[in-house]
C-alpha cells in the first residue's frame, strides 16, 4: 500500500500522550503548535498535525486523539474522553463542546473538512464521516448516537448500485435529536429541528420541524417556531428565574428577594483556610433599556440579567464596575468570569439559551 495510516497512533500516545500536561504542551510548542493559556490536555491524549492552533481555556480530556494536517481549535472548548477526531482539516469554534466517545473519521479525501461553529454541542456516541466535508453552523446541537455519513458506497457502481460522495451542510441554530441518520448531500437550514430516529436526505428548509424515516417537514412558519409576544417572553423569563431559584436552593445556595427583580444569592465557598461566605446581588431586567447615553442608570448589583438587548454604554458601565451581564436577546455575555454568572449561564442552557462571549473593553 502506498497510502497507509495507523488507526490508533500508538507511538504518539506512548511518546507524548503519557506525559503530564505541562510537559506535553511544552514539547508541542517546541514543535510549532500555537497553544493558548490555561489549556488542558488529558492523560493519554495526543494532537497530531502540521499546523495546530488551540485557543485559551480549552480542555481535552483523557485518551482522546485529534489528528489532521491543519487543526484549529478555538477557546473555551471542551472535548470529552475517548474521542477520536481524524480529518485533514479540522476547525472547531469557540465555546463548543464535544462529548465523550465521539468518532469523526472513516473514508475520506485529502481535502476533507470537519468544521464546527461556535457554541455547538455534539453528544456522546455520535459517528461522523466527513468523506467530503461536514460543516456545522453556530449554536447547533447534535444529539447522541447520531450518524452522519458523507458517502454511501459498498456495492459495485458497475452493477447499477448508487454511489455518492457529497458534503453535508447544517445551518445555524439547528437541533438534531438523538439517533438521527444524515446522508450525503443533506442541507439543513437555519433554525430547523429534526426529530429522534429520523433519516435525513437532501434539503430541510430553514425553521422547519422534520420527522420520520425518511424525514418530512411537518411544521413550518408561522406555526413553527412559535411567535412570542413581549409579554409572553417576560412571563417566560419570570418562570425560568423561579425555576433557577428552586434549583439553586436544592444545592444549598440561598436565594432571597424583596421583589421579583432583585435577588440576593448567598453560599459558602471552599478556600485554603476552610470556607467563606459569598454574596451576590442579581438584578433581572424584564423591560427594555433606553438606548440613549443620558439614561445611564446605576445598577446596584453583581449580576445583570436582561431579557432585551443591552446598549453598548450599559455594557461598558458594567465592565467598568465589575458587573457580570447577560444579554438574552443578543445571546451574549462578557468574556470575564463570575462564579454565580457561570452558574446562571449554565442553567439557561437548559432552555436553549447559549451565550457567545464578547470582549468589551472598559472605558478609560
Amino acid at each position: 500500500m502506498l497510502i497507509s495510516k495507523n488507526r490508533i497512533p500508538i507511538k504518539h500516545i506512548i511518546i507524548y500522550g503519557l506525559l503530564p500536561c505541562f510537559l506535553k504542551k511544552f514539547i508541542y510548542r517546541l514543535r510549532g503548535y500555537k497553544i493558548g493559556k490555561k489549556v488542558s490536555i488529558g492523560f493519554g491524549s495526543v494532537i497530531i498535525g502540521d499546523m495546530v492552533t488551540i485557543g485559551d481555556y480549552t480542555s481535552i480530556s483523557f485518551l482522546t486523539v485529534i489528528r489532521g494536517r491543519t487543526i484549529t481549535i478555538g477557546s473555551h472548548i471542551s472535548i470529552g474522553s475517548i474521542t477520536f477526531i481524524e480529518t485533514p482539516h479540522i476547525e472547531i469554534g469557540d465555546g463548543t463542546k464535544i462529548n465523550e466517545q465521539v468518532f469523526v473519521g472513516g473514508l475520506q479525501y485529502p481535502d476533507s473538512k470537519f468544521i464546527v461553529g461556535k457554541n455547538c454541542q455534539i453528544m456522546q456516541m455520535s459517528f461522523i464521516n466527513p468523506a467530503k466535508s461536514i460543516i456545522i453552523g453556530n449554536d447547533t446541537g447534535i444529539g447522541g448516537d447520531c450518524l452522519m455519513f458523507g458517502h454511501s458506497s459498498w456495492l459495485s457502481t458497475f452493477e447499477g448500485y448508487d454511489v455518492e460522495f457529497n458534503d453535508i451542510i447544517i445551518g445555524n441554530s439547528v437541533s438534531l435529536a438523538w439517533r438521527v441518520f444524515v446522508l450525503p448531500g443533506t442541507r439543513i437550514g437555519d433554525g430547523s429541528v429534526v426529530g429522534a430516529n429520523s433519516l435525513v436526505h437532501r434539503t430541510i428548509p430553514s425553521k422547519s420541524l422534520a420527522v420520520g424515516f425518511p424525514a418530512r417537514v411537518v411544521s413550518k412558519p408561522p406555526d413553527f417556531p412559535k411567535q412570542l409576544m413581549d409579554e409572553d417572553k417576560k412571563a417566560l423569563l419570570n418562570d425560568i428565574v423561579k425555576d433557577m431559584i428552586d434549583y439553586f436552593s436544592g444545592y444549598s445556595i440561598a436565594c432571597s428577594s424583596q421583589n421579583s427583580n432583585e435577588i440576593t444569592v448567598t453560599t459558602r465557598k471552599k478556600s485554603f483556610w476552610g470556607t467563606k461566605a459569598c454574596c451576590w446581588k442579581l438584578l433581572v431586567l424584564a423591560d427594555k433599556i433606553n438606548e440613549t447615553r443620558e439614561q445611564k442608570t446605576a445598577f446596584p448589583c453583581d449580576i445583570l440579567l436582561s431579557l432585551w438587548k443591552l446598549p453598548q454604554h450599559i455594557r461598558v458601565y458594567c465592565n467598568n464596575n465589575n458587573i457580570f451581564w447577560i444579554d438574552i436577546e443578543s445571546k451574549e455575555r462578557p468574556d470575564a468570569a463570575s462564579d454565580l454568572g457561570e452558574e446562571i449561564v449554565h442553567f439557561f442552557k437548559r432552555y436553549g439559551v447559549r451565550l457567545y462571549r464578547v470582549t468589551c473593553n472598559p472605558e478609560r
